[in-house]
């Protein structure tokens, strides 16, 4: 089993459950002060994006990439289609780590310098960001007028039908996600 293959699935099928409940959202909500590490959900979105943004330049090894933006600027809905074709790139990315690809350095260009880094931990941090966030805006929709989606889930199968028509809606099988 590739367990980050796994979890980059996990990862893309998440965010598309979290980013359909904010299209829900009106322009004032999503962009009203919240309580968070980021002061809205929009902010909290786009450091989801832009953070994930930075690791695939990194484990890509596109060091010009790896230059942070806030895509604070951009509409919802162009923040949702670029989380959505970044988590695509992320599965995509993860269909090739295996065993010695996993341990393989790459370079992090940060504001301390140039380091470098094993592919599986950058994933693993990956992972972590991402739920860490999710569960922030999760926290700040349960003040909306939207009720926030469940995410705590994986893929289990006593859980499968719980999840059909988003897999359906994803184009993915449980095939996919434990090859």
């Amino acid at each position: 089993m590739n367990y980050f293959l796994a979890q980059a699935f996990n990862n893309l099928w998440a965010n598309h459950r979290l980013l359909t409940a904010c299209e829900a959202l009106s322009e004032a909500e999503y962009k009203a002060p919240r309580t968070g590490f980021f002061p809205s959900i929009q902010h909290t979105l786009c450091h989801i994006l832009d953070v994930d943004d930075y690791y695939l330049a990194v484990l890509s090894g596109d060091l010009a990439g790896q230059d942070l933006s806030s895509c604070s600027t951009r509409t919802f809905l162009e923040v949702a289609a670029q989380q959505r074709t970044t988590d695509r790139l992320l599965v995509k990315f993860c269909k090739g780590v295996v065993c010695e690809e996993a341990a393989r350095e790459v370079k992090l260009n940060r504001a301390e310098g140039m380091f470098e880094e094993r592919i599986d931990r950058i994933l693993l941090h990956l992972f972590e960001h991402q739920i860490h966030h999710r569960g922030q805006v999760h926290t700040m929709l349960a003040g909306t007028s939207v009720p926030p989606p469940q995410l705590d889930e994986f893929f289990l199968k006593a859980d499968g039908r719980f999840r059909e028509e988003e897999m359906r809606v994803l184009g993915l099988s449980e095939h996919d996600v434990w090859q």
